[in-house]
């Protein structure tokens, strides 16, 4: 098949713009892998109507070339975090004359093996999976059949390339910057349970603290899920606790959202009375009132750097040991 040809036929993403969706929003709609709204469905169909798309499965399911469709595992593709990652992977993926499918996985392993399985069921040529709390064992024995990229693992192997930035440099840098405003009774609200990200992060604050000499205290250190429901409840808990502390870092930017608004119920102030610094420096941070003071990472760029290094070893073979930027410390008004 001549891949100019494919190239031509009407995409995901021409889908997308038409219904005035996300292309992860189309992909997710004509896989069934997960819930879209009612209003988005119709408009969706409408779209389809009108370009006279037509599925992967319909177009080159019998290709020599392979589906040309790469699947994508995330954990909730309505997150901020995740819209950005998917759609600079899809620009690049769709340049190259590939579309998406995309599965989630809810920070539940039971849910992400499904979610693999699927994609392999649905002959993909690859898959990246983001983020998620897989054991290796579970990445490294799947990969055995397709070709796998892991974002925020660190594991190798055949067929098996990882990207993961550092985040206990990360952790370790927004409880620094806490620690050189002044600050000592530092509170800390995780992500999920057991997930990579935040258990690296958590270890990142725990070491800031060791070198400043401060004791780890348990009782400010709260289990998150890197949500705004559980940071806002996490914080209410912290503030009813009576255990003294004057600033929070917050696993990730959702959860300080959660955070500063429980703080604001509580009729105290950011960052007057308590300091709070996030993580992942999304879109909407620099326009939240307090504007956050976060840890940067290069979301925009592990999208595209895996689309690519995902193309290139289907197309040629070649594995990539691509760098990412480093991680950096935006200072805005939280603290």
């Amino acid at each position: 098949m001549d891949i100019s040809k494919v190239k031509k036929k009407v995409t995901v993403h021409q889908v997308a713009k038409e219904a005035g969706v996300s292309a992860s929003t189309v992909s997710r709609f004509l896989n069934q892998t997960t819930f879209v709204a009612e209003d988005k469905r119709k408009q969706i169909l409408e779209a389809i109507r009108k370009t006279g798309y037509q599925s992967q499965a319909e177009n080159s399911k019998s290709s020599a070339l392979g589906s040309r469709t790469i699947g994508v595992l995330v954990q909730n593709p309505e997150s901020p975090h995740n819209t950005r990652i998917l759609e600079d992977m899809e620009k690049v993926l769709f340049s190259y004359g590939y579309s998406t499918l995309i599965a989630a996985g809810h920070w539940k392993i039971k849910n992400q093996l499904h979610g693999l399985e699927y994609l392999k069921k649905s002959g993909v040529d690859g898959v990246i999976a983001v983020m998620g709390n897989l054991k290796d064992e579970h990445i490294q024995e799947y990969a055995k059949t397709i070709p796998v990229i892991a974002v925020g693992y660190r594991i190798s192997g055949h067929n098996v390339h990882s990207l993961c930035i550092d985040n206990t440099i990360g952790g370790y840098m927004a409880t620094l910057h806490l620690l050189q405003k002044g600050h000592k009774r530092i509170a800390h609200i995780k992500g999920v349970q057991e997930q990579p990200d935040g258990v690296t992060r958590c270890e990142g604050y725990k070491r800031a603290l060791i070198e400043a000499g401060l004791n780890i205290d348990p009782q400010l250190i709260k289990q998150g899920d890197f949500g705004s429901e559980l940071g806002y409840k996490k914080t209410i808990e912290l503030i009813e606790s009576r255990t003294s502390f004057t600033a929070i870092f917050a696993a990730n930017d959702q959860t300080a959202y959660g955070a500063i608004k429980a703080i604001h119920d509580k009729g105290l102030r950011v960052p007057e009375d308590i300091a709070v610094i996030g993580f992942d420096d999304l879109a909407t941070s620099r326009y939240f009132t307090p504007s956050l003071t976060t840890m940067r990472q290069p979301i925009e760029e592990i999208g595209a750097i895996c689309a690519e290094s995902m193309v290139r070893f289907l197309e040629a073979g070649k594995q990539l040991k691509p760098r990412l930027p480093p991680i950096e410390l935006l200072v805005r008004q939280s603290t």
